[in-house]
């Protein structure tokens, strides 16, 4: 391989590696406080959170008032968003 294509690789693996952060999920474990059209209300150990759901977010009926749940989330523009609920 010679050092340009050295450098390319390198190069493109760099420029990759944000767009695969972006796209990890995240996991939770928490206790649901409240649910809505458009958000889940919950209480981890740490604190209480809000996060966006919309029909896309699988798993949504296992989140009832007080249900242990496992969270599936990505974070977009600042504002969290439930990928999958599923219990615990």
């Amino acid at each position: 391989m010679t050092l340009k294509r050295k450098i390319a690789a390198v190069l493109l693996a760099v420029s990759l590696t944000p767009a695969v952060v972006a796209m990890a999920e995240d996991e939770m474990k928490a206790t649901v406080v409240s649910k809505s059209e458009k958000e889940l209300k919950v209480k981890t150990k740490d604190a209480e959170k809000t996060l966006q759901v919309s029909t896309k977010t699988k798993g949504l009926d296992n989140a009832k008032e007080g249900a242990k749940v496992t969270i599936k989330y990505s974070e977009k523009d600042g504002k969290l968003r439930a990928d999958e609920i599923s219990p615990r």
